[in-house]
């Protein structure tokens, strides 16, 4: 199993069924995408009613976009917050960071976060590690 497929595996079902339609980076872009909004659920217009300027194109692309509509055309989909998976990213990305040289300050000015949040994800690495 590789890793996208790890991932994938992790995800709530309904974004497993629209990864297996537009694969996960495009579905991780699209709950990115909808992570500030308070209402989660969207509706998939037909592909024939999509315009360039759709918040689906400009969110995952136009190919992602028409692939999603064709499959889900006409109905309403609920995007999950996929938090466990949005975390073991943005964990991978700080120890990433670290192991590149930067600072627990720098990456934590980076990434938003505090320091102490910075510091704790990556001893708990290094603790695992051992």
């Amino acid at each position: 199993m590789g890793v996208g497929m790890q991932q994938q595996a992790t995800l709530p079902a309904t974004a497993q069924a629209i990864a297996d339609v537009i694969g996960i980076e495009k579905t991780m872009e699209l709950v990115r995408g909808k992570q500030q909004d308070k209402c989660r659920n969207i509706y998939v217009p037909a592909p024939s009613r999509m315009r360039a300027s759709h918040w689906l194109i400009q969110t995952i692309g136009e190919d992602a976009a028409r692939e999603l509509a064709a499959e889900y055309a006409g109905e309403p989909l609920s995007i999950p917050k996929c938090s466990g998976l949005i975390k073991q990213q943005r964990n991978r990305q700080i120890i990433q960071m670290r192991c590149e040289g930067l600072t627990h300050l720098e990456i934590a000015r980076a990434m938003g976060m505090s320091v102490s949040s910075v510091k704790t994800v990556y001893y708990r690495w290094l603790k695992a590690q051992n």
